[in-house]
């Protein structure tokens, strides 16, 4: 990944950009509301102008940056035998809930042959309640899933009917690192979006940190902040990125743009796309209206400034 160094620049680049979108939204989004739309403006104005903001530090390190930001409406939803859960011991059996709000993928293209440094992590958005991400009824089922990692399998077409076990018996990566959930307050002087891990005992979650320090350490390839994948692996939860990656982008596009950076080989791709009927031109409308489930990629691309090839 790129050198630890960066750390404090990318942060810090990134910080009052992630601030203001959540204030005001952006060139394609308008002022969040709320998880859905916190979701959308963060993929599709926030990723691309924290990429804008990173992109002189990089060019500065002889890197440059590709942004693939999809906002889907897709229904990933799966099942699970439960565990069960301490705050939710009954309810359905098998156990059902969608995925996650955000796929978040850093790759860092580098070396002789092109290796790809792969990070990723799984993110549920929520609205921070008196400062703390809290959770009542059927959404500790998610928890459920993503604190235990239990096997799963997709209930829509599209994707692979294998059983998904992201904890595995030789896991690449680690598991613990796999999902967090994003804890989002749009109602404070500078809003905020922070992660925080989940974990299998009280208080549930916990090393809460700003997206902006999250995302400067993944890209720097700090333990503990996204879990380390493989592109193109067989394991589980390699096999689940890369089709997370390429499930949700194969969507119905409504709108693409292609945004130069720096040099000319700096590229953004961002798209909106919907299961309803062929998509939005980024209006916007009643969030509470929108179909449960969705799941958005953020895919960013870190590779060397004299690498010409086509991504």
């Amino acid at each position: 990944m790129l050198p630890s160094s960066l750390t404090p620049l990318l942060a810090n680049a990134a910080d009052p950009v992630i601030a203001r979108v959540l204030a005001h939204g952006g060139t394609r989004t308008g002022k969040p509301t709320g998880e859905v739309s916190a979701v959308r403006t963060m993929t599709l104005d926030g990723f691309d102008e924290i990429a804008t903001a990173w992109s002189p530090i990089l060019k500065g390190c002889g890197y440059r940056i590709k942004l693939r930001a999809v906002f889907c409406h897709s229904r990933p939803h799966v099942t699970f035998t439960p565990i069960p859960h301490p705050n939710y011991p009954r309810g359905n059996t098998p156990r059902r809930c969608e995925l996650a709000d955000l796929l978040l993928v850093i790759d860092h293209v580098d070396g002789p042959y092109m290796r790809v440094d792969r990070r990723a992590v799984l993110v549920q958005a929520k609205m921070l309640k008196g400062g703390h991400v809290k959770l009542s009824g059927s959404e500790w089922v998610q928890h459920e899933l993503l604190a235990w990692l239990p096997p799963f399998t997709f209930l829509e077409a599209g994707y692979d009917q294998r059983v998904r076990d992201l904890g595995g018996a030789t896991p690449v990566g680690v598991p613990a690192h796999t999902a967090e959930y994003g804890g989002i307050d749009l109602r404070s002087s500078t809003p905020v979006w922070r992660h925080e891990l989940t974990q299998t005992t009280t208080p549930w979650f916990n090393c809460p940190v700003s997206l902006a320090y999250f995302l400067a350490n993944a890209a720097t390839g700090v333990l503990g902040y996204s879990r380390e994948a493989i592109s193109g692996g067989a394991d589980d939860w390699s096999f689940t990125v890369d089709e997370l990656l390429q499930v949700t982008a194969a969507r119905p596009i409504s709108r693409s743009f292609r945004v130069a950076r720096g040099n000319n080989n700096i590229v953004g791709y961002i798209a909106d796309t919907s299961s309803r009927g062929g998509g939005y031109d980024y209006v916007d409308v009643d969030m509470s209206e929108w179909p449960p489930g969705p799941i958005s990629t953020v895919q960013l691309i870190l590779s060397p400034i004299d690498d010409r090839r086509e991504e």
